[in-house]
């Protein structure tokens, strides 16, 4: 009697790891973007409170919001600025959505630019909105919304 593995055994052992593998691989990969998207929400969610706490504590004796723009052809961002936008009262500099996150068009269409301006002392926004995101190239609908209430209020 000999010992070892017959032919069909290490085929159908391989086989099962192949398939093992390549679950495992697509599992992950759909891991990572609903990742990109829960992370982005919560930056935007920090910003959005940074820029309020800014705003009430009057740092700077500045107005303090969020811009948001979705050009068209280059990466969406969002920043956090004082005063007014501009590239020049841009603080801390531009944050880009992944590649895998993009802006829902009904809440900032392609080309659109929002500023989100939060008052000094009461923290009340310039603006009652929502900014949508989801992710563009899943075959599954994961989408995340944040709101912004007239009052400063921020969820997501």
């Amino acid at each position: 009697m000999k010992k070892g593995f017959t032919l069909i055994e290490l085929i159908t052992t391989i086989g099962i790891l192949i398939v093992v593998g390549a679950i495992t691989f697509a599992s992950l990969g759909s891991r990572k973007s609903t990742t990109d998207i829960t992370a982005t929400d919560q930056q935007i969610g920090s910003l959005l409170r940074q820029a309020q706490v800014d705003a009430m504590e009057q740092e700077g004796n500045a107005a303090w919001g969020v811009h948001f723009a979705n050009p068209s052809g280059t990466t969406p961002f969002y920043a956090l600025f004082q005063t007014s936008y501009s590239t020049a009262t841009v603080v801390g500099g531009l944050y880009r959505l992944p590649p895998t996150v993009a802006f829902v068009t009904s809440t900032l269409a392609s080309g659109a630019t929002l500023d989100i301006i939060f008052s000094s002392i009461t923290g009340a926004s310039s603006a009652s909105t929502s900014i949508k995101l989801y992710m563009p190239k899943q075959n599954t609908a994961f989408s995340s919304t944040i709101s912004i209430a007239s009052s400063g209020t921020v969820t997501y």
